[in-house]
């Protein structure tokens, strides 16, 4: 096992090898987001439940070093790019720049296992190369010092019509390109066909994660994502908004944990943790 891999793997379950993975980064780019207004807060409950890992900003990393001293603390996964989407705190729009908001040393610093870097599509020529030479300049850095890379190319940009922003052939372009670009392991979107995400997943020969992305209507079709993810060979599932925003984020956790870990019925967890 190399550098890379062992760091990778405090993020893995050691039984199961796979991986939940709840982000709490969203404030970065949402500002004080609902399920987030203390995201120590909710930091202290995700790992009581036992989480595998966490994607956290480095002002949070900073304020929260206490929290993962136990040697059965989560993983860490450090959220080093800013795609600023406008000039008002919490808006949206398009973005107006793709940015670094932290460097490796600080990674190594704060002892991270991983880092995460977004490639955003379908944006502006220039903001298009700016998040371009974001991923290579982390991805070099990355290699100098043995630190896994996630990338999770994401269609969003006006170039792309909205009724392709979850078009599995971009999403499976993205990736390839992701991968080309010196990705380590990948966050993607599940395509929504088991078989071809399969595929897709033995082909890029990384480790892949799978996003929740937008809230859902509802819990069943959160759970659903993640069972058919793992069962076409995703190594984790990555859920933030879907899991935190639910008042029912404990159970859908344990839930989640027994659909990853332990190859659970999508119907005998509903039941069992009460989430229809």
């Amino acid at each position: 096992m190399g550098i890379k891999e062992l760091r990778l793997s405090r993020v893995l379950n050691p039984e199961s090898g796979k991986s939940v993975i709840i982000p709490i980064d969203h404030g970065l780019v949402m500002g004080n987001v609902s399920g987030l207004q203390n995201p120590v807060k909710t930091l202290e409950k995700l790992i009581n439940i036992g989480i595998d890992g966490t994607l956290i900003s480095p002002g949070i990393a900073k304020i929260t070093t206490d929290l993962f001293t136990s040697k059965d603390a989560p993983g860490r996964i450090l959220t080093m790019d800013l795609p600023l989407p406008s000039t008002i705190p919490g808006g949206s729009g398009d973005t107006i720049g793709h940015k670094l908001i932290a460097d490796i040393q600080f990674a190594i610093r704060y002892d991270f296992d991983v880092v995460k870097v977004l490639l955003p599509w379908g944006e502006k020529e220039n903001i298009q190369m700016e998040s371009i030479e974001v991923v290579e300049k982390v991805a070099n850095e990355c290699d100098k010092w043995n630190i896994p890379l996630m990338v999770e190319p994401v269609l969003w940009g006006n170039s792309i019509p909205k009724e392709k922003k979850n078009d599995p052939e971009l999403i499976e372009h993205a990736s390839r390109m992701a991968l080309e670009f010196g990705a380590d392991i990948l966050k993607i979107p599940y395509t929504g066909d088991e078989t071809e995400f399969k595929e897709l997943v033995n082909n890029l020969k990384v480790p892949v994660f799978v996003l929740g992305g937008p809230k859902m209507d509802n819990i069943e079709g959160v759970i659903k994502v993640a069972k058919e993810s793992i069962e076409a060979g995703a190594k984790g599932i990555v859920f933030g908004r879907n899991v935190w925003q639910n008042p029912k984020m404990e159970s859908l956790i344990m839930g989640l944990k027994e659909i990853v870990h332990k190859n659970a019925n999508v119907e005998e967890v509903i039941k069992k943790y009460n989430l229809a």
